[in-house]
């Protein structure tokens, strides 16, 4: 099997995600949109042929903002392309704001910025298989979705999961470990709301985060078993 994964910032690593993937014998292309040397946007994507799997991470960037179009808009159509392929897509935080924007949704700015351990109420029709939590999020911003598209799982800021066909969004970071995060507040300390400190988010985690990490484990399995035709249990 074969996978692409797109990173929108070098600190926007697939981390856990990818780490598991490679596990079950998964052998992953990763695509960087943004150099941290100020290089301009690499939107020269791989062709799709011979792809098994396209995941999307993310980003600092918010969606709707014109300065970062110009890198946004082919990365939409590459989804779009994929859908068109029924090709399994799975996008996560700003991958999965790209892929409701795809599917003939919207990315607007959500009332609060929702940010550490979450749970999330899922849908009965994949409870089963995707935890409550916890989970890590980091988000500013939150989709509105299409009456088409299916949502298994939100909080009560924002929807949390979504699918349609076989693609499926995530709000939440299932990637998510303490080294990954400490470059985000290292990177982006003007997106941490008032009042909480780097040290208080990265010390929060560590209690959720080796449970988190198990959920993750569960949630690869679902996607690929559930997305990526012969993608069931396999280990490396």
């Amino acid at each position: 099997m074969r996978a692409l994964v797109i990173c929108h910032e070098e600190a926007a690593a697939p981390a856990v995600i990818g780490r598991l993937l490679v596990e079950r014998g998964v052998d992953v292309t990763q695509h960087v949109v943004l150099r941290a040397d100020g290089s301009p946007p690499d939107t020269g994507f791989p062709a799709l042929d011979g792809f098994d799997l396209v995941l999307s991470f993310g980003s600092f960037a918010n969606a709707y903002d014109a300065s970062v179009r110009a890198w946004v808009d082919p990365e939409v159509a590459l989804i779009r392309s994929a859908l068109e392929r029924e090709l399994p897509f799975v996008g996560v935080c700003f991958g999965g704001q790209l892929l409701a924007e795809a599917l003939g949704g919207r990315v607007e700015r959500a009332p609060v910025t929702e940010i550490g351990a979450v749970r999330i109420e899922v849908a009965d029709t994949v409870a089963d298989a995707v935890p409550a939590g916890p989970w890590f999020t980091w988000h500013e911003d939150r989709v509105v979705l299409p009456d088409d598209v299916e949502v298994l799982g939100r909080t009560d800021v924002a929807v949390q999961l979504f699918r349609r066909g076989r693609a499926v969004g995530l709000q939440f970071h299932p990637e998510a470990e303490h080294d990954l995060i400490a470059g985000w507040a290292a990177m982006g300390p003007d997106h941490l709301p008032d009042g909480l400190s780097r040290e208080a988010l990265l010390d929060g985690w560590k209690v959720d985060e080796a449970r988190a990490h198990e959920n993750c484990d569960r949630l690869v399995g679902w996607l690929l078993s559930t997305l990526v035709p012969g993608g069931g249990p396999r280990q490396a």
